[in-house]
């Protein structure tokens, strides 16, 4: 048997992953979590920008309100515009 750890995360994170073992017929908590993990690899890897404007631009985004998620791609690629303009303007 691997050795195993406990790690606490807040009630909503819980929850979330909950949903998630329901949606991928996982028994136990701990193989949703992998199933996360693994997919959040996946994606990482095959992001191909510039993480650290990325980061940047979470930073400084701000709370609109509820869960707007319509025009997130469009928000993004403009702030990430602006980012440029401003770093090729130093």
């Amino acid at each position: 048997m691997s050795s195993s750890a406990t790690i606490r995360v807040p009630k909503r994170d819980r929850e979330r992953l909950e949903r998630l073992a329901r949606k991928t017929g996982s028994k136990k908590l701990s193989e949703a979590f992998r199933f996360a993990l693994s997919a959040a690899e996946r994606e990482t890897d095959t992001f191909h920008g510039d993480i650290e404007s990325l980061i940047r631009a979470r930073k400084s985004v701000r709370s609109v309100g509820g869960n707007v998620s319509e025009n997130i791609d469009e928000n993004l690629a403009e702030s990430l515009k602006d980012e440029r303009r401003e770093n090729t303007h130093d």
